[in-house]
């Protein structure tokens, strides 16, 4: 008895050996360990999607459009300013040659005063160029914006014109009156003689020496 138990174990022994290689470590595991499942695939796995792609060089919209060259008043007016208004000042365009706001160029104010081809004129004073307005001729006096006929009341006498303004040179003696403003200017004899006066031309210097001699007469040049 004790020889055939000690057989039947060993030969139970064999038949488990035998069992565990046939089946290939089914029962025990495999001691490659886990299986990835073949040799890792750096092309799959999680895919990035390849080179990054950014979207090709990068269109910031073509050149900057600053909207073309700054227009000569600094401002922008939507367009080139043609015509009269030729200028853009502030965003607008205007005519610096009768914008009392910008006479001549931008920002220069004329307050006040008028601005007549580009310059600041006090049309409301005595500018006889511009009597009352830019450009109207006062063929008189011009006073406070008004145009008044000359009331000259010194003779004239056969002078070209009165020796109260200047002008052309005078004859000596052309007129004839109680205060013969032409001789005392011009004669030798006279107080001035000044023979350029009625030579040459009568000038600035005929007329205030013409004056002179009048207030001796109690006359005047006023309005003339």
């Amino acid at each position: 008895m004790r020889f055939i138990g000690s057989g039947l174990f060993v030969a139970t022994l064999a038949w488990a050996v035998a069992s565990g290689c046939a089946t290939g470590g089914a029962a025990g595991g495999d001691d490659t360990g886990n299986d990835s499942g073949v040799a890792k695939d750096s092309s799959g796995g999680t895919d990035s999607g390849g080179t990054k792609d950014s979207g090709g060089t990068k269109d910031s919209g073509g050149t900057q459009d600053s909207g073309g060259t700054q227009d000569s008043g600094g401002g922008n007016c939507g367009g080139q300013c043609t015509g009269q208004d030729s200028t853009c000042c502030n965003g607008t365009c205007v005519d610096i040659t009768s914008d009392p706001n910008n006479c001549s160029f931008c920002g220069n104010s004329c307050g006040s005063q008028s601005c007549c081809s580009g310059s600041c004129v006090d049309t409301m004073g005595s500018d006889d160029s511009n009597c009352g307005g830019c450009g109207v001729t006062c063929a008189g006096t011009c006073v406070s914006g008004q145009c008044q006929a000359n009331t000259c009341t010194v003779d004239e006498g056969s002078c070209a014109h009165s020796p109260c303004v200047t002008g052309s040179a005078l004859t000596e003696d052309c007129d004839i009156n109680d205060c013969d403003a032409t001789f005392w200017v011009c004669d030798p004899e006279g107080d001035f003689d000044d023979e350029g006066c009625c030579n040459t031309s009568w000038d600035a210097t005929c007329v205030q020496e013409a004056e002179f001699e009048l207030s001796l007469c109690n006359e005047s040049c006023s309005g003339c």
